[in-house]
């Protein structure tokens, strides 16, 4: 009960705060707090785990280290929500996540912590996005990085009317409201632009009523090309498909479509160049192992085969993150495909594991648990020295305690 009064007030006065610029009240775009997320921490039952002291994080082989990035009631904030990352072009971890004023579609502001040591210490949070309007939520963060420039960009979907369930706001059949937007940064996460409104380049306004992008995080082909998952409601009759750019950013085109189990989904390059397009089960419930599906698309998206089961794959319906790690061990001949989420059964969010296959997803022979309790969203990411970073939400009582980041190798994953 104390934990649950400490986040209403802590709602409340996040709301006050934010009646005309979000976390702006707070925060100065492009910028961060002077003080750490220690300081503002709510006296509450659901407190964070302690960080190491300094020189405690020293990561060996084979070792699994974990970090607090964001956790809820950090500044006032009750909910810190949906993770994305991504590792710049000059080394740096970008760890992005929603700031809730509440439950999905409340009041909601991107915001960014960014870490220049692997995932050791992370710097004070910054406001990437804010929402103007009472009832804005920007939302469903998925960063991509351009090798090539170094440019960074961030795209999320602002929901422009408030807490309303998803179900009923889709009866309501209010076409083209929802918007895609993009926001950029050329300074190594430091800066971001105005948020620039795609939504007519890519979708059909007048009969596309719900988008979705990612949520966790878009890829760069081996061709160059930047790719970005997307899905399209209703949520029970999802479309899924990629957004894509040739010219490193300066247009954004749509690709084909291919019926989706969900409007979630997350994108990776297989070793002949095509790509599997990742998505959540969110119903109806499959007996007797609810599995994930995927699509394959061998024309750089244009068109994608028929959804198939991952019968290895266990869904709980919830985001999972699948990512290309461009690092393989002697006597392979292809990157190991991951794949992390919580494997549990049908609406029970526990057990954050992380898996590896050695052939393009066919079979995923290495699993092993990162957090066996509550948990949720993820993103995985590649480090520049072959080890792997995951940055999840998860929690002692409760999976949206905290977003954690854990660091380890394949060493770890194979013990």
């Amino acid at each position: 009960m104390a934990a649950k009064k400490i986040y209403q007030a802590g709602r409340r006065e996040f709301l006050r705060s934010s009646t005309s610029a979000g976390l702006a009240s707070l925060l100065i775009p492009g910028s961060s707090m002077a003080k750490t997320p220690q300081q503002d921490a709510p006296e509450c039952e659901q407190q964070p785990v302690e960080e190491p002291p300094a020189g405690a994080f020293k990561r060996k082989k084979g070792e699994l280290m974990q970090t607090v990035v964001f956790y809820a009631g950090e500044h006032n904030v009750p909910s810190m929500r949906i993770p994305g990352i991504v590792l710049s072009k000059k080394g740096t971890l970008l760890a992005f996540c929603e700031a809730r004023a509440g439950a999905d579609r409340s009041r909601t502001d991107l915001v960014l912590k960014r870490s220049e040591d692997g995932g050791k210490t992370w710097g004070p949070l910054q406001l990437v996005l804010k929402a103007r309007k009472v009832l804005d939520a920007i939302v469903n963060p998925c960063p991509v990085v351009d090798r090539s420039s170094g440019d960074i960009y961030c795209f999320s979907t602002l929901f422009p009317d408030g807490d309303v369930s998803i179900r009923e706001w889709e009866s309501r059949k209010r076409y083209g409201v929802i918007r895609t937007i993009i926001t950029k940064s050329t300074d190594d996460g430091i800066r971001w632009s105005s948020p620039l409104d795609i939504t007519e380049q890519i979708t059909n306004v007048k009969t596309d009523i719900g988008k979705k992008t990612g949520p966790g995080a878009g890829i760069q082909t081996s061709t160059g090309r930047l790719v970005i998952p997307y899905g399209i409601g209703p949520e029970l009759k999802s479309k899924a498909m990629i957004i894509y750019s040739d010219d490193h950013g300066k247009t954004w085109k749509a690709g084909g479509r291919t019926s989706s189990t969900s409007t979630e989904t997350q994108i990776v390059e297989l070793s002949d160049g095509s790509l599997r397009l990742d998505m959540r089960h969110q119903r109806p419930k499959e007996k007797p192992r609810h599995c994930r599906y995927y699509s394959i698309s061998r024309d750089k998206g244009k068109t994608w085969t028929k959804p198939v089961r991952d019968q290895a794959l266990l869904d709980t319906a919830c985001q999972g993150s699948i990512w290309r790690h461009p690092f393989r061990n002697k006597g392979q001949d292809r990157d190991p495909i991951l794949f992390a989420n919580p494997a549990s059964t049908f609406q029970n969010r526990v057990n954050m594991t992380v898996r590896a296959s050695y052939d393009d997803g066919k079979t995923w022979p290495l699993a092993k648990t990162v957090h066996p309790g509550p948990c949720a969203y993820c993103c995985l990411v590649s480090l520049p020295d072959g080890s792997v970073g995951l940055l999840y939400e998860n929690g002692d009582k409760h999976r949206y305690e905290r977003i954690s980041f854990a660091r380890f190798d394949l060493k770890w994953l194979a013990r």
